[in-house]
């Protein structure tokens, strides 16, 4: 399949125009986690084409994540994200050289608590409510405002 198909742009254009921005960084991190853990497995195939092209797919997540943060709206949480954005960049490209399945998981473990942190903030104050107390339920009396009327991410 082409890469530049316009079926493809108009796909992103819908899922731009119909997925909330936080849903959408939810879903750049699973693809993250995905391709991190496809590079796993090309690398105890010792495919090495394999690894570097799932590396670099995750790189490119990254620095796209990176580059989208809005620094005036997000102030010192941009700051934070960008050096977070910076050093996982960085170790994944130390991942290219060595090879090292173990720093690939804990970089995985690290995407997936930033991953979760998102999910929350997408699922709204309820679920955030709902996980620090254990109870797996958000409470029903309040109605679930959108997260992105309050957040503020360039997706």
């Amino acid at each position: 399949m082409n890469q530049t198909s316009p079926g493809l742009y108009k796909a992103y254009s819908r899922a731009n125009h119909t997925v909330s921005k936080t849903r959408q960084v939810v879903m750049l991190y699973d693809g993250a986690i995905r391709f991190l853990q496809q590079a796993i497995e090309a690398i105890e195939k010792k495919d090495y084409e394999t690894r570097y092209h799932k590396l670099t797919r995750t790189c490119d997540i990254v620095i796209g994540l990176q580059s989208c943060l809005d620094f005036d709206a997000g102030g010192d949480s941009a700051k934070v994200l960008f050096d977070f954005y910076s050093a996982i960049d960085s170790r994944i490209f130390a991942v290219h050289r060595t090879n090292d399945i173990e720093e690939c998981r804990k970089i995985i473990a690290q995407i997936k608590e930033m991953r979760d942190v998102w999910s929350q903030i997408d699922r709204g104050p309820d679920a955030a409510t709902a996980a620090s107390t254990g109870t797996g339920e958000a409470p029903a009396a309040k109605p679930t405002p959108d997260p992105s009327d309050s957040l503020t991410v360039s997706a």
